[in-house]
This record gives structure tokens, sequence and C-alpha cells, in this order.
């Protein structure tokens, strides 16, 4: 199959590495920078681990942007354009750079490389991320080259990397300071002979762990399920790799840019997961013909950004609750996140409400208040009855209402953290993206604007499968309440109380159906899209994974395939009837090696006919004449 398909992750898929490495500085020719391994600030096992401790400012696991900019934003107007992205200042990248896809979230490799001879180590990957969407992609391009037989091993140099960075990690070194090496008699290291073993019982174990019920009948039978889903359709594929910080109007800018230089003049099909959905939608709906073959997307958050809420006013740790790289200071410097909120009041209906007032009648206290306790990776139960409390609504497009409200870095918790500049720089910072991502969603989405509905009469969006988990608890209400006044005598630099004004809760609102992050209702694009909805049955992080590591990717793959077959069907359909339309003036103006037109060509044959016939009937009356018999002299 020649339609090329390309994924393009969620947030926090891509690794990011910091790009002003010793090593890399001192390289000299390309193939050296390119064959330098960069120190990782994201993902790494120690950095979510947080072990051992190091404190929040590290410059070795700091992700937050810079707040400086480029140039200073365009005077009301002057932004109309679709492309408005390049209207907008441009944040500065800082140090820090995409370094591939998060395969797994613990990628363990030991032992010794040696790209030219062998390769002596394992490859220990567990607790999948995407890894099993990128590998089965990844061969499967391969398959597709080798078969074209174009010169190629691969679509792009996102797989290479991987590829070439496999057995990278730092080798394994004996007391004396020496490589464990190879075995002069058979040409292995010590690595080599006993790490299938290594590898088969971190995957017994794993395997036990995630998923104990699982039977080896079934393992087999979904082992061979994996590989009928890879020799259904052999294609070329790429992975979109990209800073998941930057804003997303500069995102779904680059995601297009990707697309047409991967594969120019060729419509691409797209799978997207989490954020990667809302680029992919910006994209189809701006170049719909690029995108013909259609997209399908999993676990999109559409209209939840309500829950993110908790992320920037709290911090996001992990599930795991220990990782220190994504705390408020920190994540107020990103800008991606800025465009999952909803515009209006209604959109955001009772996903956020204030409960101080039924607080102050104790008979209408029906649940228990639990203040500032994070929800992330927690199993809840489902409750879908909405608690009662006023609307919180405010505008999340105005940096002047999350410091009035002393959300996250204007919290009186960072008053004597940063200095009245530096808050400054976060209101300028958050403004700048803020009216970036309201135009963003108002222009993608048609979400506040007046003629909404006139907005996307006329829209035209190629096929669109959203896919989305209805399985899991999932909370979809953020409650508050004015935090009980107390006898704490001290104060911060401001004269303020050191706890916020507010408190909020995170787990006892309304619990639906969905994937642990976005509920199952919100995850689908707006009603005038036409689109298929596709149930799951995985957490938000394991959608993209085998079923028998608790995901659905073999269902959201059949999704992929029934998609293509279907573009594929259409294709060969208008061939057909483009070959049997042949216009007049094509017929009129096309000659043949002598000159002739094809109606010049038409009459000649027609005469030819008519001669052919009449030579037919002559030859006939001749046969039916009696013969004479003559006598006649021969001559000499």
């Amino acid at each position: 199959v020649d339609v090329p398909l390309v994924f393009v992750p969620g947030m926090k898929g891509t690794h990011l590495a910091f790009d002003d490495d010793n090593d890399a500085a001192t390289a000299t020719s390309k193939e050296e920078q390119a064959n330098t391994k960069k120190k990782r600030a994201w993902l790494t096992l120690g950095n979510l681990l947080n072990f051992p401790p190091r404190p929040d400012d590290d410059p070795m696991r700091d992700l937050s942007l810079p707040l400086t900019y480029d140039h200073i934003p365009p005077s009301p107007g002057e932004d109309g354009n679709n492309k408005f992205a390049s209207h907008y200042p441009r944040q500065h990248r800082g140090k820090l750079v995409p370094d591939g896809i998060v395969d797994h979230i613990i990628e363990l490799n030991v032992g010794t490389s040696d790209k030219k001879k062998t390769t002596n180590f394992v490859d220990l990957n567990l607790l999948p991320f995407y890894g099993h969407t990128t590998g089965m992609l990844r061969e499967m391009d391969k398959e597709y080259h080798a078969r074209r037989h174009d010169g190629m091993v691969e679509s792009t140099e996102s797989f290479q990397k991987q590829d070439d960075t496999a057995g990278d990690d730092d080798a394994e070194v004996d007391a004396a300071g020496e490589q464990i090496g190879i075995n002069s008699e058979e040409g292995k290291g010590i690595f080599d002979r006993v790490g299938s073993f290594v590898e088969r019982t971190s995957k017994w174990a794993f395997s036990n762990v995630t998923n104990a019920t699982i039977t080896n009948t079934n393992k087999a039978k979904q082992q061979q399920r994996k590989q009928q889903q890879q020799s259904r359709h052999i294609r070329p594929t790429a992975v979109f790799s990209y800073d998941w910080r930057r804003p997303l109007p500069e995102l779904c800018t680059a995601l297009h840019e990707f697309c047409e230089e991967t594969f120019p003049n060729q419509p691409v099909q797209i799978i997207a997961h989490s954020m990667g959905g809302l680029m992919s939608f910006d994209a189809m709906r701006k170049y719909p013909e690029k995108y013909a073959p259609g997209a399908v997307v999993v676990g999109v958050p559409f209209e939840t950004g309500i829950q993110y809420l908790q992320d920037l006013h709290k911090g996001y740790f992990t599930e795991l609750d220990r990782c220190r790289q994504f705390t408020p200071e920190k994540q107020f410097t990103m800008s991606s996140h800025w465009g999952f909120f909803p515009i209006t009041k209604d959109r955001l209906e009772d996903r956020f409400v204030d409960v101080t007032d039924r607080y102050s009648k104790v008979e209408e206290i029906d649940f228990e208040f639990q203040a500032d306790v994070s929800g992330i990776g927690k199993k809840g139960q489902f409750q879908p009855k909405p608690v009662v409390g006023d609307n919180a609504y405010f505008d999340f497009y105005d940096a002047e209402e999350w410091e009035r409200l002393d959300i996250g870095v204007f919290g009186p918790e960072y008053d004597d953290l940063l200095t009245d500049v530096q808050r400054q720089d976060y209101k300028k910072h958050m403004q700048i993206q803020m009216d970036a991502a309201k135009k963003w969603r108002q222009t993608i989405f048609g979400e506040g604007i007046d003629n909404e509905e006139e907005y996307n009469a006329e829209l035209f969006l190629p096929p669109f499968v959203a896919c989305a988990t209805d399985a899991i608890p999932t909370v979809n209400q953020i409650l508050r309440r004015n935090r009980k006044s107390s006898s704490q005598t001290t104060t911060t630099r401001k004269g303020r109380s050191p706890s916020n004004p507010y408190e909020y809760d995170y787990v006892s609102g309304r619990s639906v159906p969905g994937d642990g992050r976005i509920d199952f209702d919100k995850a689908f694009p707006p009603g005038f899209v036409s689109h298929k909805v596709v149930a799951l049955d995985s957490a938000h992080a394991k959608q993209m994974c085998w079923e028998e590591s608790g995901g659905n990717w073999g269902r959201v793959y059949d999704e992929v395939v029934e998609q293509a077959e279907e573009y594929l069907k259409y294709v060969r359909e208008k061939e057909k009837e483009s070959a049997a339309e042949i216009s007049l003036e094509d017929m009129l103006e096309n000659r043949d090696g002598r000159g002739r037109t094809v109606m010049k060509r038409i009459a000649a044959r027609a005469r030819n006919a008519r001669r052919w016939r009449r030579r037919r009937r002559l030859a006939k009356r001749v046969a039916a004449r009696p013969k004479r018999f003559s006598f006649r002299r021969r001559r000499s």
C-alpha cells in the first residue's frame, strides 16, 4: 500500500534532551554529531522517581521554557490569517530538543556496543507507552522499502535514530575500568550469552504483574494476531517527534510541514493519541486534500480541559507521585496546555463549581471534601450524580483572572519563591500564549464566535474515527471552597497568609465513564463534524499498547486498516471513472504519430470498414457467376 501512515504521539510522549551537551559541542563531522548521545531530561527513570533526590531547580532535570520571545505581539486586527501562529511572538526554545519517542517508561540497555561488528547488550524495556505502536510501524516501514528496492531503509530519521540509540547507553564496566568485552573465541560477550534468559525473565515477571489472568493459550493467540496485523498492510510510515511544551498553533503548523516534507505530493493517513489528535484535527481542517485518507484519533481532549487545572495549580507528579519536573512554576512556562480550556461558560457546564455556601449549612453536606488531594493515577468509583454548587467559571484566557484567584504561581505559596518581576514575566508570557490559544480554538472549533453554526456549515473534513475509553471512572468535576481562617501568625513577604485562600477537591466530584484522564462524552470532535465513535476499555496511558499489556492497539489498528481500505476503494473507483470519461476536447487535440486526431482516425476506420464491406460483396458476386472455359495459346 503506497498510502503513508503518520503517527502523532501525545503530550509527554517525546523524549527531551539537552542540545548543548559537551560531546555534541566537540563533535566536528556530521556523522559524529549524529552518533553523539544527548543527555536526556525527559523521560528518565531517575527523574521520574526523583532518585537520588534533587532540588526542583536542578538544571539537569529542568523542563521549563524561557519566558523570553523573539518579537513583540502584533497590534489588534493583524492576526486574521489562518496561519496565525507566525503572527504571534515566538517563545525561545531553551536548551532542550526532541530526542525520539517514549517507547517504554523504563528503558535499560546494559552491555557494550560495537556498531561495526556486533552488539553485546541486553535491552530491558518495561512499562510500554508507545513502544508497541512505533515498533510495529517501524517494521512495516522497513518491509515496505525492502520490497520496493528504492534504496531507502526507513522513511524518516525518527526511526533511524531510535535504531541507532538502541545500544548507545552507558556500557557496563568492570572494577578495573575496562568494558566487559567480547570473547575472542566465540565473538560474543557475556551479555550475549545470558541476555535471552534475562529478557525472558523480565518479560515473564512484568506480564504476571500487569495482567496475571491471561493464560498461555491467550498469549499465543494474541502473538499470532500481532503477526497478522503487521502483514495486513505493508506501507511507508513515519512518527512525528516534537517538543510538546510548545504552543499548539506552532505544533500544528510543524505537523503539516513534517507531512509535506516526508511525503511530498502524497495523501497521508494519520493516527494520533491524546494532544496529537488536536494537532491532527487542525491539519485536516486546513488541508483536507493532504489528509484525504482520513485519521484515527485516540483519547483526545476535545472538551475536557478543565481537568488540567489540577496539573497547573497543584502540579503533576505522575501516577507514582514522585516526579518533581512538573511543578506549577515549571508548567506555567510551557504553552501547549493553554489551548485545552473552554472559552465560554456554556462549554464549561457544571464541571467547576464552588461549594462554599453549601458548607455554611450543615444539613446540605452530603459528601466529604478532600482538599488538595491528587486524583491522578488513583482508581475511583462511578458517581454519575454531580455535586451541586455555584458555577465557578472565570475567563481562562485572561492572565489577570489567574492572578486574582491565586492559582499556581500567583498563590501565596510562591510569594517567597518568586519576585514581583518574575511574576510579571509569567503574566506577559501567559497572555501572549492565551491570546494565541483562544484564537486557535475559535478558528479550528468555531468556539466562542457569534455565528458558530454558519462558520462550520460548509466544513469539509476527511473520514474521521474517534476512539475513547468508557470503562474507567473519571472525575470530570472540580470542587472549590474558601479556606477556613486559621490562627497562623506567619505571613509571606507580601503580608499574606502562606496558605492559599481556596481549597480544591479533585476526587469527590462527579465521576463518569472515561479513561482516567479524559471522560468519554468529551473525547469527540464538535457535533458539526461527521465521525465514527469507537469505544475502548483501557487507561489513557495504555491505549496504544497491545491487548496483552492492558491496551487497545489491536482494536485501534483495525480501524486504521478499515479506513485505508475504504480510501483505496474510493481511489480505484475514481480511476475507473476518469479512464472512461474522455472529453471532446481531448478527442480533438489528441494526435497519433502521423498527426491525425482521434476524430480523423475514427473517420478513417469507418472508410476502411466500408471499403472492406464492398470488397466482400464483390467477391461474393464473382464467386456466384458460372465458370467459362477457354483455350489460350501459351506463349513460348
